[in-house]
């Protein structure tokens, strides 16, 4: 590795483990602690823990997965703190490839916004943030998207590798959630501006990020509206609606499922069982547009959200994913490998389509071009 400036103690796997976690949730202590007076500090705080936790999910698989040439291994310098670790993007991949546990588009695309913000401060500056008041509730909101799929992954989806933390993500969660005052100061000092928009004819929604009634839509679309939102600056697109519906598997009332944040019935309050809306969907939903074949099931795999199964219907005239409630892709059948997905056309039709695309990248790679 060359010379070194540091000198560390001999440390276990499970002693590295445990400090890397410990590590990462310092970071998002940092992080909060800088909200109000060093909110740029607080993104890249913020984006190391993230990066530290994927390291420590790949590190209970095997040491060697954070090293960023594995095949250069050496585990008395490993023990010592002596190796390059690996980045976002090779950390996903591996946990992916390797660990077979893909983490969600949704999730990546939060993670990687928060590292775009995090290389342009550390690296030359950030223009966008000049307005500490509007930098901290932009850095708020973005933090709050990230954290939300952070979190899950954490408690949820990992929980059995990292259930000796639970007491502290929670301490965390709470700290995250209590932003959510200052984020209502913001929206009642701006609330004027808003409906100066309104009577001008601007229409407003609710901002997918601070949760505020303050995106001003700014161009609608066959299958989204993009806004701009006056409280975080978030510059987005709201996904539009289905006005489909399924029968409460409880009470058997009809509601509009197609709602990310929906939990619960509205008629009577039962948790909707995930497992009950796709079979549902199955049932309701899966004749495809008029470039399907009739009869047989059109079910699409998403290439937003990688679900492992197919879970994109055509639902009121749009390919809707009900895993990530992304809309408006188109879908084919793959000319590869067959499977019926959605994605980018061209991608799809000269490359590959998500079930395929890594056996093509490793067949290219092979290849020597």
């Amino acid at each position: 590795m060359g010379r070194t400036f540091i000198s560390q103690k001999k440390q276990t796997k499970e002693d590295m483990h445990d400090a890397l976690v410990k590590n990462a949730i310092d970071f998002l202590d940092s992080s909060l602690d800088d909200l109000d007076k060093r909110p740029k500090n607080s993104v890249v705080d913020f984006y190391t823990s993230i990066e530290l936790f994927l390291k420590a999910r790949l590190m209970t698989e095997h040491w060697t997965l954070i090293l960023s040439r594995p095949e250069l291994a050496n585990l008395d310098s490993f023990q010592v703190g002596d190796f390059h670790s690996i980045f976002l993007d090779d950390a996903v991949t591996r946990i992916k490839n390797i660990l077979k546990q893909p983490i969600g588009a949704n999730a990546i695309d939060a993670f990687k916004a928060l590292g775009e913000h995090r290389n342009q401060i550390v690296h030359f500056a950030h223009t966008k943030y000049q307005d500490i008041q509007a930098t901290k509730a932009s850095v708020v909101a973005e933090q709050w998207s990230a954290w939300h799929y952070l979190h899950e992954l954490l408690v949820s989806d990992w929980s059995p590798i990292f259930d000796n933390y639970l007491e502290e993500f929670e301490r965390i969660h709470q700290r995250m959630m209590g932003q959510q005052e200052f984020i209502k100061a913001r929206y009642t000092a701006i609330l004027p501006q808003i409906e100066i928009k309104k009577k001008s004819g601007f229409e407003v929604e609710n901002c997918a990020h601070c949760h505020m009634e303050s995106a001003i839509i700014t161009q609608k679309n066959e299958w989204s509206n993009d806004y701009e939102c006056m409280v975080c600056g978030v510059k987005d697109v709201l996904i539009k609606k289905t006005n489909a519906t399924i029968p409460c598997q409880s009470c058997g009332k009809e509601f509009q499922f197609f709602d990310k944040e929906l939990k619960r019935c509205p008629n009577c309050g039962e948790e909707i069982d995930h497992e009950y809306v796709y079979e549902m969907c199955k049932e309701r939903y899966s004749q495809g547009d008029e470039w399907c074949e009739e009869g047989g099931e059109w079910i699409a795999y998403c290439h937003k959200c990688y679900d492992d199964r197919p879970s994109v219907f055509y639902i009121d005239s749009l390919w809707s994913c009900i895993s990530c409630f992304d809309r408006g892709w188109r879908a084919i059948t793959c000319p590869h490998c067959n499977e019926f997905v959605t994605g980018d056309m061209d991608t799809i039709k000269y490359f590959a389509c998500v079930r395929c695309e890594d056996k093509a990248r490793a067949e290219f790679e092979e290849s020597g071009f």
